[in-house]
């Protein structure tokens, strides 16, 4: 097993045979970076429509200079054992493990419901201050991670183009837009999510309680 360049394109093959599988999207499966603890490589089971339009989308961040501290780094096309993939900074909490997803602190209630509120607010307002477009906002796609004893949000993945449209990432209001649409739509999925979390709690709270004499 041969470690990948960051930088560019490797020839070298990672062999993830043996890899730890973290994450299954749509099209795409995670895997943790064999050799690097704090990256995870992406694998498509389809053709790699989404992972060009992200590399295409995170490459132009970074030529505007935009701050991309809540988002998960790109850092490089690999070759693997499963094909072709992108890897990509994985988020680490302190004591080293991987951070939750933000389906998963919810479920948990790994963090109190006013914390998740308030980071989720920031992450709106960087997200609209940065002009940063997200394809698909959804709770699975945002981790909770801890740094330094404090959560924070990072969205790691479908952070790309809405549309076909080249000016929807480049014109304000345009961006704007999407940005506000993909949020309502995150804020239904995290109501549901939080929701069912309750649900839950008064579940076991039921089970609990012993039946009356």
């Amino acid at each position: 097993m041969t470690t990948a360049k960051i930088k560019g394109t490797s020839m070298d093959i990672i062999d993830l045979s043996e890899a730890e599988l973290i994450g299954q999207g749509r099209d795409r499966d995670c895997y943790r970076h064999p050799l690097i603890n704090n990256q995870c490589i992406k694998v498509s089971r389809k053709p790699q429509k989404q992972t060009r339009r992200e590399r295409a989308y995170f490459a132009y961040l970074m030529k505007q200079g935009v701050d991309t501290s809540k988002l998960a780094h790109y850092m490089g096309t690999v070759k693997t054992s499963r094909g072709e993939g992108a890897a990509c900074e994985l988020m680490l909490n302190d004591d080293g493990e991987v951070s939750s997803t933000l389906s998963n602190a919810v479920r948990n209630k790994e963090f109190p419901e006013n914390t998740i509120r308030a980071l989720m607010d920031e992450l709106r307002e960087y997200l609209l201050e940065q002009q940063i477009c997200v394809r698909d906002l959804s709770p699975n796609n945002i981790m909770c991670q801890v740094q330094n004893g404090h959560p924070r949000l990072v969205i790691v993945d479908g952070v790309s183009n809405p549309g076909v449209n080249p000016l929807n990432i480049r014109i304000p209001a345009l961006s704007r837009y999407f940005i506000n649409k993909s949020w309502k739509s995150l804020e239904k999925k995290f109501a549901a999510l939080s929701n069912g979390a309750i649900e839950k709690a008064g579940n076991n709270a039921c089970m609990a309680v012993p039946d009356a004499a």
